[in-house]
């Protein structure tokens, strides 16, 4: 993993650095596709070379947010017109397991919109989500505000922490990394939890 991540923020950085602006939308965009590319380390990066005066912070925002809202509207209309088989056929190709996406299924059925806001601040399931609110017909312009609202908290604060840090941005980006794993974990720990619970009380002579 720390090898992965070492060579992520190479070719990152290195892409961003040559195009500007359109390689944080680049990045963002792929990312909320179900590519796996590391968020943290496009927008904590591209808070950095704010703080160094190459972005405008308004602009790594926005770059970044109008990358995450392509990628995301291309996820959900795999989901919406390809369905579940075709999203599993192709999603292999992009790590979206049966697992991942049962589990973002779950947190959609249970939250409603609300799972789109909430999954947006989660790594592994931040960009899955998508596409069980696509399964699910969600309108595409409730989709799309919950998508802006989760989206841009997550990208204003991890630019921020970019901008405040400076050079320290790759230290951080390592403590945001695990610190997403948590959250997931916990997240899965939760939905385990409601499944066993819905279970129970749906099968109550089980008890």
């Amino acid at each position: 993993m720390e090898r992965f991540l070492e060579k992520a923020v190479a070719v990152i950085t290195g892409v961003i650095a040559a195009l500007g602006y359109p390689g944080v939308l680049l990045f963002m965009a792929l990312e909320s596709a179900c590519i796996p590319i590391p968020s943290e380390i496009v927008l904590v990066f591209a808070g950095f070379l704010a703080s160094r005066g190459d972005f405008s912070v308004a602009g790594a925002m926005a770059a970044g947010l109008a990358g995450a809202v392509i990628g995301s509207s291309a996820s959900y209309a795999l989901g919406r017109f390809g369905g579940r088989a075709l999203a599993l056929r192709w999603g292999k190709y992009l790590l979206i397991t049966e697992q991942r996406l049962e589990l973002t299924q779950q947190w959609f059925a249970r939250y409603g919109g609300r799972a789109v806001f909430i999954c947006r601040l989660i790594t592994g399931l931040r960009a899955i989500v998508s596409i069980p609110a696509g399964l699910a017909r969600m309108s595409y312009p409730r989709f799309l505000l919950y998508t802006i609202a989760g989206t841009g908290l997550w990208v204003v604060t991890a630019v921020l922490v970019g901008y405040f840090v400076g050079e320290e941005w790759q230290r951080i980006v390592h403590l945001l990394r695990r610190a997403n794993e948590l959250v997931l974990l916990g997240a899965i720990l939760i939905a385990a939890a409601a499944y066993l619970y819905w279970r129970w009380r749906r099968h109550p002579t089980q008890r």
